[in-house]
């Protein structure tokens, strides 16, 4: 362990030092002054209470210093690299040895490294004369594919090229506090590299990457020029001599001299090199981050600033113990009344254990010793649920019922579960009970005890509720007894109908149909109850997915989603998340519009060309 803020260790002393006297002297001089008036001398617990104090605040002052551990390699996530395409939209760039022109093959290979450039965040800068930045860093693909094809359609070529400064201008985007070398970032320049402003020194620290993309031919090619509408009106001249734009090769080699991380390429018609200038950018960035951009120091100031605290406590405490005495007789008075009062409460808990009446005890005594059988004891879970025990009900369930068991004890098992406010453990019992079961009464029962459960676990919801609720049961109840009777007069009628005829049966029938009630919620159709025979509760099959879950399962917390462990696989994700996405299309349009105002933000060229600057607008 080591302080990092050294330097300032002499600062440190001296206001220590300074403060110790002036804290000496100031309690020699009140002290003194006590004694002459007063007549009383300084205690003990004065002088250990202004030592303790001058301590504290002496280890504050030492925590200042940033107390550090030793250097740990520790996982981080990977940051997204940020990228700068910079694009020549000088006059040489309208040259068509390149198809369709070099400003347009410039345009597609930056659309198309911006769709394949995972995990980066993208900057668009526009020079010639002057440089402007179009759009600052961000990882909106759509945002970038817009801006870059409305590009083509503003009509923006103009100028001359002013390579070196507009590289080192872009350098200022990235985030760096004081010196250059803190820079860190990629930069991809897409030009003919006719630079008309003439040499310039380019200062680009060790962590920029620096990537060129020379976009024309050695033999070069005449400047057309057109009108808005695109028609063609000559070609570029100047003193009456048209004029032929070159590719300068030598000017892009020696763009490179001074910088680290540099590589550059030629494109030509057919030509795309986005795969070799992500890998470029892909190595030297995993060369950066295996160098150590992962470790960390730990911070150990806490090691000082918490006895500091400690120490300026007990000096106050001290300082101050007469004046503490009462503090301390209220503070005992509370700690006897809370103890008391946790007594109280644990005896109340204690009573409200009910007790097992003597009959159940020895019943259990015999059950204990292997004198009751299975039956016997099931009997014994009868008598706590009747004794409004139901846990100690549920537990002898769960040991001696079977599945096999007839319905008097699945209800008494259900009913036992629900007492106890385990409802999800009983829908298995309570479901087959509805599904197999012929007693009517005893599915009303069930009902009754399902809805007291919820209303229980709920809290309840007041008298007008539960009366609601009974009011609902009785005429479920009525329902069903009205089916029962009407299934009875269909089998008379039907006897009758067989001695009158087939006549009397048609009209017993219609008249049938016509007294029947049409249920509630439905039409009397029978493809109507077909349908609402074929639609399940979704209460019921929800619940029984969960109680197909693993308990075990259900107790684990969900994990939050880890981070990719490499840059691969991050990149990979992105890409993934690109192709779910659909482009909105308004997003296009919307920018596509207006193009003049666009056109008057992405001219970079300039009118002012003084004597220093030479005559040269291409």
């Amino acid at each position: 362990m080591s302080f990092v803020n050294t330097q300032h260790a002499p600062y440190v002393i001296f206001f220590i030092i300074v403060f110790c006297l002036t804290l000496f002297i100031m309690n020699k001089k009140y002290f003194s002054w006590i004694k002459t008036y007063w007549s009383y001398k300084r205690t003990i617990p004065s002088y250990i209470s202004s030592s303790l104090y001058a301590l504290s605040i002496s280890l504050m002052l030492i925590s200042l210093l940033d107390l550090r551990g030793p250097e740990e390699r520790i996982k981080s996530t990977f940051p997204d690299q940020r990228t700068i395409l910079i694009i020549d939209s000088s006059t040489s760039m309208l040259a068509e040895d390149v198809r369709p022109s070099r400003f347009s093959k410039a345009i597609q290979m930056a659309r198309h490294l911006v769709k394949n450039a995972a995990a980066h965040q993208v900057s668009i800068v526009l020079f010639s004369d002057v440089q402007k930045r179009l759009i600052p860093f961000t990882d909106d693909i759509d945002l970038l594919d817009s801006r870059l094809a409305a590009l083509e359609k503003t009509n923006s070529v103009s100028g001359g090229s002013n390579i070196s400064q507009a590289v080192a201008e872009a350098v200022g985007y990235f985030d760096f506090e004081d010196n250059k070398d803190q820079a860190v970032g990629n930069i991809v320049v897409f030009t003919d590299a006719e630079e008309s402003e003439g040499e310039f020194d380019l200062e680009i620290g060790p962590n920029v990457n620096l990537a060129v993309v020379g976009i024309g031919t050695v033999n070069g090619s005449n400047i057309p020029l057109r009108w808005d509408d695109g028609t063609f009106r000559g070609y570029k001249s100047q003193k009456g001599q048209p004029v032929i734009t070159k590719l300068d090769e030598n000017y892009i080699k020696k763009l490179g001299k001074k910088v680290k991380n540099y590589k550059y390429w030629i494109a030509n018609s057919y030509s795309l090199p986005t795969d070799e200038i992500l890998n470029f950018f892909r190595t030297s960035y995993n060369k950066k981050q295996s160098k150590g951009d992962v470790r960390v120091r730990p911070v150990y100031s806490y090691l000082i600033l918490i006895p500091a605290i400690i120490l300026y406590c007990l000096s106050i405490v001290i300082g101050r113990l007469k004046t503490f005495k009462a503090l301390y007789s209220i503070f005992f008075l509370i700690s006897i009344v809370s103890i008391s009062y946790a007594n109280e409460s644990g005896r109340d808990s204690q009573k409200k254990i009910k007790e097992i009446p003597k009959m159940i005890q020895g019943d259990l005594e015999k059950m204990k010793a292997g004198k009751y059988s299975r039956r016997e004891v099931l009997k014994i879970a009868e008598k706590f649920l009747k004794n409004d025990d139901p846990e100690r009900a549920m537990e002898i369930y769960k040991e001696y019922s079977k599945e096999q068991d007839d319905e008097s004890i699945m209800f008494n098992r259900t009913t036992a579960q629900l007492k106890a406010g385990k409802i999800e453990e009983a829908m298995p019992d309570i479901q087959n009970l509805f599904s197999n079961s012929k007693n009517e009464n005893l599915k009303n029962k069930l009902r009754n005890n399902v809805l007291l459960a919820l209303n229980s676990k709920s809290g309840g919801q007041g008298k007008d509720d539960s009366k609601d609720k009974k009011q609902e049961n009785n005429e479920e109840k009525n329902k069903d007894k009205k089916e029962k009777n009407k299934e009875e007069g269909k089998e008379g009628e039907k006897e009758n109908s067989k001695e009158d005829g087939k006549e009397d049966n048609k009209e017993n029938k219609k008249e049938d149909n016509k007294n029947q009630d049409p249920k509630p919620g439905k039409s009397g159709n029978p493809d109507d109850k077909k349908t609402d025979q074929e639609k399940p509760s979704k209460s019921e099959n929800e619940k029984e997915n969960e109680l197909k879950k693993d308990p075990k399962d259900l107790e684990k917390p969900e994990r939050p989603t880890e981070g990719p462990s490499s840059r691969e696989e991050k990149e990979k994700k992105i890409e993934q998340q690109r192709k779910m996405v659909k482009t909105p299309a308004m997003i296009k349009q919307i920018l596509s519009d207006d193009r003049e105002l666009q056109k008057k933000m992405m001219d970079t060229s300039t009118s002012e060309r003084s004597s220093q600057k030479p005559k040269r607008d291409w």
